[in-house]
């Protein structure tokens, strides 16, 4: 039961790891660019949301490896990160988001960071809700 928390940080830091291979190896986004009304080219958001997307994943790393070389679980920004890294992926006024096209390859791009950001979620609350050292509070 003192491991649990130790292995929620082993499957968030695989989950940081799967997050960037998905963005940078086998789902990378969108490449094209999108012509503007003054004629100029740029790049479509889900090229920015897959640069977000790595540095999140690699700060999510470095957290976990943080907690693991500490032996402290660093659940709460574990969990911040994750969630951010879900919530990226999404057409929201907090988010960059995906194309709206479903047959655009950032949707594989997004379905890989969601399914590693909730993975790694799930696993911090696991880990958080198994931790024998955290504070209960009764009423």
């Amino acid at each position: 039961m003192k491991k649990v928390p130790l292995i929620a940080q082993i499957i968030s830091l695989a989950c940081a790891l799967v997050a960037v291979g998905a963005v940078l190896l086998w789902a990378a986004p969108c490449a094209g660019s999108l012509e503007l009304a003054n004629g100029n080219m740029a790049p479509m958001r889900c090229a920015y949301t897959g640069k977000v997307a790595v540095l999140l994943a690699l700060m999510l790393a470095v957290v976990c490896a943080a907690g693991l070389a500490t032996r402290r679980p660093l659940a709460a920004t574990v969990a911040l990160l994750s969630a951010a890294l879900i919530l990226m992926t999404f057409d929201t006024p907090l988010s960059i988001g995906v194309c709206k096209n479903a047959d655009m390859a950032c949707q594989a791009t997004a379905l890989w960071l969601r399914l590693a950001g909730g993975i790694s979620l799930a696993a911090v609350a696991v880990g958080g809700l198994a931790n024998p050292n955290r504070k209960r509070i009764r009423a």
